[in-house]
């Protein structure tokens, strides 16, 4: 299931945010939800946004009104970057993009950062068109 892969993506990316590194060792998910197709795009979309980190969180700084860059949670930004690189770089339909890193705020960060990562991609996604 593609959800579960971007949960996936995004316990390793937050991990990232904390530790400074990341790996490929994903047996510490649930095996029976993670197809070979859903590990490798957890994959591409870990190493996509380490790689653009820079750049999106550029992007994120910009469209951040209440807090600067450091300010944000770590779990939020984990969410905002992983879903502006799959804005930016695969074909998924944005409102699908935004409502999934909408979804993984709800479930790991505060109830105010619902709206606040719905209310970045969604201005994001506006400067696009």
């Amino acid at each position: 299931m593609r959800s579960y892969a971007r949960e996936v993506a995004f316990c390793k990316i937050y991990c990232f945010l904390i530790s400074g590194s990341f790996d490929d060792d994903f047996s510490q998910f649930e095996q029976d939800k993670l197809t070979q197709e859903d590990v490798q795009f957890a994959t591409d979309v870990i190493k996509g946004v380490v790689g653009q980190k820079a750049q999106i969180d550029e992007i994120v700084a910009r469209f951040s009104v209440s807090y600067k860059l450091s300010r944000i949670y770590r779990p939020d930004l984990a969410a905002l970057e992983m879903a502006i690189w799959e804005m930016n770089n695969l074909d998924t339909p944005h409102p699908i993009v935004i409502n999934e890193a909408v979804a993984l705020a709800k479930k790991f960060s505060t109830a105010k950062s619902v709206g606040y990562v719905n209310g970045i991609l969604a201005a994001y996604e506006r400067s696009l068109k």
